[in-house]
């Protein structure tokens, strides 16, 4: 919003710059850079004036869908941590918070599919689209929907929550705790009885609460005692605070700055600083990849962002505290933002030569046997970058064509719904095109039906006929279908559909697909145009009857036979055409198959449960971080080029890679959420550090348990990993909390490319099971020695194989 209103400033006062570049007088630049920041100041006072606004609160009307209306006062919680409404007069009854962290999309006009059928019986009318919004949130499977008392009203709370939603997206560890809004959010939870004082047992609960930790007797009486300034052995919130600050000096961080100080180890936390002379010698050493010529004015920089005490900033030394801040800014996180943060990849490239981030039966939110289809399950996975989802389609009682799982207790949907509701969502994370696999079921009539939905909704970013100049003989790539959908489908033979058991095993039938066959209706069959289904052949069979248009799906059982049975003719497969891999029939609770063997391949397409929060999707999570997050990550040149190298997944003696080897310190964690929210145990955690690629590069490394402590765990372990395949490999950091009588639960997780990890020490910021961003982190120091020898067998130091450079 705010870069937009500078573009505005930018172009309507272009005269000046005219005048900039072609005389020379600064009076114009001066006053056009004046504009520019009157205009930044004038943004943020306005949204400062409608923050308030929010706060003051506004009647708005909880519209539910059975047509029953609630108007409520609404207003934004002074600290702006939430939004709720004053209590009604119903006994009992608790308003309902809605907290921002929680909140997904901010949606504009009458959009849920569920309107429709009040706006037919007139309990709305359409133009009441002016005056409402839609908050979604618990990731898209709750919405409530608010009409407002006029058009402006509307505009307000969009502006101001979609604001809110940025601020705080953009929030990690680092902004939070210097915001004493945030640190007060704790106060006044434990302030129970609201006296605006905290006593030591309150304290004591909230360490355990919401802190999750049990704090030793002697140092909680130490900090207490500290920040207790009045003598009264209550805490107000002023104390309270400087009690924060005591709680979260890094002790970690202290015994790192040591070794780059010229004083003395008497030195104390609260005394310790390092100077610009150490400071520099600590970055040179540490980060050779990105600060081996830094020089002693850009650590002055680095000082004056990073130290809060102006007296230390002047004689350019960093406390403790500067340190961490330091280490928790972006510049100092696990992977590099030029990779996580931007397209760097050549998007130039056909289809077949990337790996798609790929959704299964996208359309449930739980199991595959019960629940409803969702249009919002689509909105969820398209703003998390899945660029290929999957509609299996019926014939529905009214006429119209519907989306569910067949033979199941899953209620339908409609498709047009479904349509409508993702075009607003289809390019917001990525440009790159969105492909709707269509499992097609419907009669010839509600197959046309289908075809004219697509094309009304979706206009000219549908792919109805090749593009033009393209060669014809090859997919497309990436930036040829920016911002278009495509159609993946094949024939459907109705003499099977009797015999389907599951929706996706009518992918391997044994007929040749005709697009244009009496079974498909001519006006869908012609949509597919680049991805038409076809069972899955031997390589040979492939080569003579397939051209790169024909795309096939496998189950992951008949992946993996086909994978034992001819892995090279397999790989090569995907160096011209798309394969898809989608979990087994027998996978009720939508859990997932190891995508990682399927990758190894080169399978393009690995569809996955999303619904689901198992480590499997953790992984996908972690594959698609890179490249911008834009859902296309390309493939490693011995994939692409496997005609050539004959690439065997299962052949670990081959050598295309750069290996290295990896050394990695776990020293602490901070912040450490619990397994759920219901759960009243303190954390036991400790770190499951595990390697995912080819079968030679798997490892799986434990820390030891630290008992009572998700708040600041130290391990102090290291590990050490030698990669062969960096290319095709993922670390994934799960932090488990240790549990003697039942499975460990995960509390948060980290996973990544190797490639995108950058050395030195290194806060990763983790990741909630859902993969929310949370401000919990993990410390670590990250060493890579990239290897020009391979040993293949660590216990045999004579059998060396040499890298093919």
């Amino acid at each position: 919003m705010l870069y937009d209103n500078h573009l505005k400033v930018i172009l309507t006062n272009v005269k000046f710059v005219a005048r900039a570049f072609f005389y020379p007088h600064y009076y114009y630049i001066a006053l056009f850079l004046f504009l520019i920041k009157k205009n930044m100041n004038n943004d943020e006072n306005h949204l400062t004036d409608v923050i308030n606004r929010l706060k003051s609160g506004s009647v708005l009307t909880k519209q539910k869908f059975n047509g029953k209306k609630f108007p409520r006062r609404f207003f934004l919680h002074e600290r702006e941590g939430f939004i709720s409404y004053e209590k009604s007069g119903k006994l009992f009854r608790k308003p309902r918070v809605y907290h921002l962290k929680d909140i997904d999309e901010i949606r504009s006009g009458i959009r849920a599919p569920k309107f429709d059928r009040l706006i037919k019986r007139r309990v709305i009318n359409d133009t009441d689209d002016q005056r409402v919004f839609t908050i979604m949130y618990d990731n898209h499977r709750k919405e409530e929907h608010l009409i407002t008392p006029d058009f402006t009203t509307r505009e307000l709370w969009i502006q101001g929550l979609r604001h809110l939603m940025d601020q705080h997206a953009q929030k990690t560890q680092y902004h939070l705790i210097q915001e004493e809004k945030w640190i007060l959010d704790f106060f006044h939870a434990a302030d129970r009885n609201q006296s605006n004082t905290l006593t030591k047992n309150e304290c004591r609960e909230l360490l355990a609460n919401k802190f999750h930790v049990d704090l030793p007797n002697h140092l909680f009486e130490q900090m207490f005692n500290k920040a207790d300034q009045s003598k009264e052995g209550v805490l107000n919130s002023e104390e309270f605070i400087k009690f924060f600050h005591l709680l979260t000096r890094r002790k970690d961080l202290y015994e790192i700055m040591k070794k780059y100080t010229d004083h003395d180890y008497t030195q104390t936390m609260e005394t310790m600083y390092i100077n610009r002379d150490g400071l520099l010698s600590f970055l040179r050493v540490h980060y050779k990849q990105t600060m081996k010529s830094i020089n002693l004015e850009q650590v002055q920089q680095l000082i004056n962002e990073f130290e809060l005490n102006s007296e230390l900033r002047e004689k350019g030394l960093l406390s403790v505290d500067g340190f961490r801040n330091m280490l928790l800014s972006s510049n100092f996180d696990i992977i590099g933002s030029a990779r996580s943060h931007q397209v760097y990849q050549d998007m130039t490239r056909p289809l077949c030569d990337y790996y798609i981030n790929t959704s299964h039966n996208t359309y449930l939110f739980y199991s595959q046997i019960s629940g409803e289809s969702n249009p919002e399950a689509y909105n969820r996975v398209l703003l998390m970058g899945v660029r290929a989802v999957e509609l299996d389609c019926y014939d529905g009682d009214n006429g119209r064509p519907i989306v569910t799982h067949a033979h199941t207790l899953v209620k339908p949907c409609s498709f047009e719904s479904i349509i409508h509701s993702i075009e607003p969502n289809l390019f917001k994370t990525s440009p790159y095109p969105v492909i709707l696999n269509i499992e097609n079921h419907c009669s010839s009539e509600q197959q046309k039906q289908m075809a004219q939905i697509l094309k009304r909704i979706l206009g000219d970013r549908l792919v109805t006929k090749p593009l033009p100049n393209t060669d014809p003989s090859i997919l497309p790539s990436p930036e040829d279908l920016k911002y278009k959908v495509l159609i993946r489908s094949k024939k459907v033979s109705t003499s099977l559909q009797a015999k389907e058991e599951d929706d996706d095993d009518d992918d391997d039938n044994d007929t040749i697909l005709n697009p244009l066959s009496k079974d498909v209706q001519p006006e869908l069959a012609a949509l597919f145009v680049y991805l038409q289904n076809v069972p899955f052949r031997e390589y040979d069979y492939a080569k003579v009857h397939y051209s790169p248009f024909h795309s096939s799906s496998l189950a992951e059982n008949r992946f993996l036979k086909f994978a034992q049975s001819d892995p090279i003719g397999l790989v090569q497969q995907t160096t011209w055409r798309l394969l898809r891999l989608y979990p087994g029939g027998l996978r009720q609770d939508s859990s997932n198959p190891d995508p990682i063997v399927a990758w190894n391949f080169g399978v393009q397409m690995v569809a996955l449960n999303y619904q689901n929060e198992d480590d499997m999707i953790a992984l996908c999570y972690g594959k698609f971080l890179d490249n911008g997050g834009c859902g296309y990550i390309l493939k490693p040149n011995y994939l692409l080029d496997a005609q050539d190298t004959e690439f065997n997944p299962w052949d670990i003696e081959m050598n295309f890679d750069y290996p290295q080897t990896l050394t990695i310190t776990i020293i602490s964690g901070q912040f450490l959420p619990r397994s759920n929210l219901k759960s009243s145990d303190i954390p036991d955690p400790f770190v499951r550090l595990s390697t995912h690629g080819m079968h030679c590069d798997e490892y799986v490394r434990k820390t030891k348990v630290v008992n009572n402590n998700g708040f600041n765990p130290v391990w102090n372990e290291n590990f050490q990993f030698r990669i062969k395949f960096p290319q095709m490999c993922l670390i994934y950091f799960s932090i488990m909390d240790y549990d003697v009588l039942t499975n460990n639960d995960r509390l948060a997780y980290f996973c990544s490319p190797i490639t995108m990890i950058q050395e030195g020490y290194r806060h990763i910021h983790l990741r909630a099971n859902n993969n929310d961003q949370i401000h919990s982190t993990l410390f670590i120091h990250v060493n890579i020695q990239h290897d020009y020898t391979y040993n293949s067998d660590d216990n045999d130091d004579d059998d060396i194989i040499r890298t093919r450079l």
